[in-house]
């Protein structure tokens, strides 16, 4: 029994709450249960959850509600909430407030256990981040290269201080990870840590999410509404992807991290704000503000403590961690892996990752979701990997006869597989007997393929 590790289960539905309790002790947890939010709430009040699963529609108070209040009270539980209303608002909204995932009823089996495993994975992200001890990495992000050190040196210095940071990096290189290790390695780490994707933030909404609003401020403003950056108290908001932010909200923000104060839109009142400001973009600041996209002040504000993250190619050495890394995360009981082929790891080695690390990983765990074998081979990778655009003949190649063309696809789907001809097919998206009546139609020798 995972004793240091509690469950929290709070929801009206008897049944529901029965199979989730259920779930929970079969993982080897322990589990204390609640009828309603209140009750939740007095639970949150007297112990430690390492994780609470609440429904979004209770009695006396909702999963939100729940969530509201925890940031303060149990800022270290980490919440799924589940809900038969599933609705893009509700997500959106538990997301904000700090919830791990979000699934709806009815929910299987293995879609809860699932999400309960992912969602305890996660967890040394926001509560029990330590240097690794295996020589993988350090502060929960994997890698040892020496291009990840100047990140790791930044990260421990700013882990000290509380300076607004500015993370730089392409899409995927894993800039969030890098803003948790410097929010929950520091003196913050017990208070919320809330992300922002500012575009996917309408113009519309943007000040009215960040800085809050009053009730009748404008036509939809039915209720007052707190501001992230009040919402998250002394802990940190990372906003990411900064430039999307529009330039009318931009000076406000400005006002916010040099004065520490914001004003609610309809508000006249000045209120005061304490959170940490950590910051991420993928574009060229300078560029945005030469292009007037981006205030020079704010820039200058936001550029105190750089941090660039290095994309997959510059650290092609951490590419075997990464790949053992993601196998561990996305091994279930009815599908695990014990570890790459040395052939499909050239492959990886030699991609040059557009992507990213976000790439990587959606490559891993597409591997083992439709490999069959115990090690990921070169064929279960995706196409893309395996026939990169550059390899690709010329465009005068399309001007082979159909017949050689096929024999080729055939030669090289054998080549893949090792000559397994079952597996080949299946590559071709062709029966097998059809298979073996093209091999003998153009001759093509089937043994001793490397």
């Amino acid at each position: 029994m995972n004793g240091e590790q509690t469950i929290l289960i709070a929801d009206d539905d008897e049944t529901f709450r029965g199979v989730c309790e259920e779930i929970c002790l079969d993982m080897g947890f322990m589990t204390e249960v609640a009828v309603n939010g209140k009750e939740g709430l007095g639970l949150l009040k007297k112990r430690r959850f390492t994780l609470a699963i609440v429904d979004l529609k209770m009695p006396k108070m909702g999963g939100l509600d729940l969530l509201f209040h925890s940031r303060e009270i149990a800022p270290g539980t980490s919440f799924i909430i589940i809900t038969g209303y599933g609705s893009i608002e509700s997500a959106v909204e538990a997301m904000k407030l700090g919830a791990v995932d979000y699934i709806t009823k009815p929910a299987s089996v293995a879609e809860l256990r699932s999400t309960i495993k992912k969602a305890l994975e996660q967890w040394p992200t926001s509560r029990r981040l330590t240097d690794s001890e295996d020589g993988t990495g350090r502060f929960g992000i994997v890698g040892m290269s020496q291009a990840m050190q100047p990140v790791y040196e930044r990260i421990e210095a700013m882990c000290r201080s509380d300076n607004t940071v500015l993370i730089m990096g392409e899409s995927g290189v894993g800039k969030e990870l890098v803003a948790k290790a410097i929010h929950f390695y520091g003196e913050r780490a017990a208070e919320p840590f809330i992300p922002i994707e500012c575009s996917v933030l309408g113009i519309s909404i943007v000040e009215s999410e960040l800085f809050g609003h009053v009730k009748g401020a404008f036509t939809d403003a039915q209720y007052e509404k707190v501001g992230l950056l009040k919402l998250a108290g002394k802990g940190t908001v990372f906003l990411d992807e900064i430039t999307e932010i529009p330039m009318q909200v931009q000076a406000k923000l400005l006002r916010a991290i040099q004065e520490r104060e914001i004003r609610p839109v309809g508000s006249s009142e000045i209120e005061r704000v304490e959170a940490r400001i950590v910051t991420a973009t993928n574009r060229e600041l300078k560029s945005a503000v030469r292009d007037g996209m981006f205030r020079e002040d704010l820039f200058y504000r936001l550029h105190v403590i750089p941090i660039t993250v290095p994309p997959l190619r510059e650290r092609i050495e951490d590419i075997p961690l990464l790949v053992d890394h993601f196998i561990k995360k996305y091994n279930t009981e009815r599908r695990s892996v014990l570890g790459i082929s040395q052939k499909a790891l050239q492959i990886l080695l030699s991609h040059s990752w557009r992507g990213n690390i976000r790439e990587l990983e959606n490559a891993i765990q597409q591997a083992i979701a439709l490999g069959t074998s115990e090690y990921i081979r070169p064929y279960d990778l995706p196409h893309e990997l395996r026939y990169p655009a550059e390899n690709f003949e010329s465009s005068t190649s399309l001007l082979k006869p159909l017949d050689e063309l096929e024999k080729e696809a055939i030669i090289e789907a054998l080549r893949s597989t090792e000559g397994r001809k079952l597996d080949a097919a299946r590559l071709l998206g062709i029966g097998k007997t059809t298979l073996y009546e093209k091999i003998k139609r153009y001759g093509i020798k089937t043994a001793n393929w490397q």
